[in-house]
């Protein structure tokens, strides 16, 4: 890639050069999305970066710069600037990347719309959270908690053994006297 453009065009440098002749850089190629305009999944794509470029037998510039269904024009047939890049990469031997043993997504993840997750989740680093938050079953803290507003119990708040609820005091007396301390 040599320069990113608006509306997901870049300007690509070929990295062949068929029978000796070097090709020209290609101008506002457009990167395809995998899915469709309202669900799908995007790549940060960064000058420099390697990707396919996939050359289409049909002209669909009109497609690409009116969003026209109707003409797909056959006079550019196999036209270095008509195809379209998608966003990934092929390994090459010297890079020698393993399989994981699992799905892994790696740098910054961006997620908009509805999240089911089902099964254990384990979480490393810090957690910030805009929003209120529901949650259904028991929670295990270890560590502090600290609260700027209000913390509040229908049930019970226990400190060891000390309900807060329940507790009783020794050395009541009636009266502007202080009692004794939780039993």
């Amino acid at each position: 890639m040599q320069a990113i453009r608006k509306g997901r065009f870049i300007d690509a440098v070929p990295l062949f050069s068929p029978n000796g002749v070097e090709l020209p850089v290609l101008r506002n190629v457009p990167v395809a999305l995998f899915g469709d305009s309202t669900d799908h999944i995007d790549w940060n794509i960064k000058v420099g970066d390697i990707m396919p470029y996939f050359i289409l037998t049909f002209d669909i510039s009109s497609y690409i710069s009116q969003g026209s269904y109707d003409v797909m024009d056959s006079n550019r047939r196999n036209n270095l600037n008509n195809g379209f890049i998608l966003p990934f990469t092929i390994p090459n031997f010297t890079e020698n990347l393993e399989f994981p043993s699992d799905i892994r997504i790696i740098g910054n993840r961006l997620e908009k719309g509805n999240i089911d997750l089902t099964g254990n989740s384990n979480q490393k680093g810090n957690v910030e959270i805009t929003g209120d938050t529901t949650q259904t079953g028991n929670t295990t803290q270890n560590g502090n908690i600290s609260s700027s507003g209000t913390v509040s119990a229908s049930q019970d708040v226990k400190a060891g053994d000390k309900s807060l609820k329940n507790h009783k005091h020794n050395g009541v007396t009636s009266g502007n006297a202080y009692t004794g301390g939780t039993v």
